[in-house]
């Protein structure tokens, strides 16, 4: 390894601790988002009732987390611009260039990432538990406990598409940074295409597939080499554009 890429490496672990301390605001704002959405799934995400030919009525409640988690994959996609639009302020301090805030920005989406994808599965956990208690138990169904290795799995899953949707806000951030006129080009873009496409073919037809082209994998390698290999070219991209782009000294 080069004295340089050791330098570049040594700068981005010391920018890294900085910025994990600077942004630790950010956390508290993700305890604020999840503990919205675990208010808002208390009432479940639908309801059915009815009764049987003895006459006993009966209602069915649909709880789930699925709330909690896109919260915060929210969250994630929104740390993502704040670390590029922000990330250079913490910079300014250290002799550095783009690649080392760049890995040093990395790491703590990463970080974050595996943070949001923890929480937000336990506390889906939370939700259960509250709902078994404040029931006592009545009516719970086979499915209503998570088995050990679901639960990994879960948080797994969560922690890949947290780290994929703050790196691709990361990369919309540095766009908008260097070329304002993007903020209001990509949102356009982006729902331009829906509504587009919602208006010919009556769905978000490219939307869905991506989602689905993630969401469907049963594989954990499998899924988590769709979402390595989309970082990769995504965060590949940005150092490649931007890398020339020098650290400045912020007032």
């Amino acid at each position: 390894m080069s004295l340089t890429a050791t330098s570049a490496l040594t700068v981005a672990k010391t920018q890294y601790h900085y910025k994990t301390k600077a942004h630790a605001g950010l956390f508290f704002t993700l305890i604020a988002v999840q503990l919205l959405a675990f208010l808002l799934s208390l009432n479940g995400i639908g309801s059915s009732s009815g009764s049987s030919s003895q006459g006993i009525s009966y209602t069915i409640k649909y709880v789930t987390g699925d709330m909690i988690i896109i919260f915060t994959l929210i969250w994630a996609f929104s740390i993502g611009i704040n670390m590029a639009n922000n990330g250079l302020k913490t910079d300014f301090t250290f002799v550095t260039n783009r690649l080392s805030s760049h890995l040093s920005s990395l790491a703590f989406l990463i970080t974050a990432a595996v943070i949001g994808g923890v929480t937000a599965t336990l506390c889906g956990l939370l939700l259960r538990l509250v709902m078994f208690f404040s029931h006592s138990g009545v009516g719970a169904g086979p499915a209503f406990w998570i088995a050990p290795s679901a639960l990994l799995s879960g948080i797994f899953a969560a922690t890949l598409y947290a780290a994929l949707l703050s790196i691709i806000g990361y990369s919309a951030g540095m766009l908008t940074q260097q070329h304002p006129a993007f903020v209001v080009l990509l949102p356009g873009l982006f729902f331009g295409t829906l509504f587009v496409e919602a208006r010919s073919t009556g769905e978000a037809h490219t939307l869905i597939s991506a989602i689905k082209w993630f969401s469907t994998e049963h594989s954990h390698a499998l899924l988590a080499l769709k979402v390595i290999l989309i970082s990769v070219i995504i965060f590949g991209c940005v150092i490649l554009l931007f890398n020339r782009m020098e650290v400045r000294k912020w007032q």
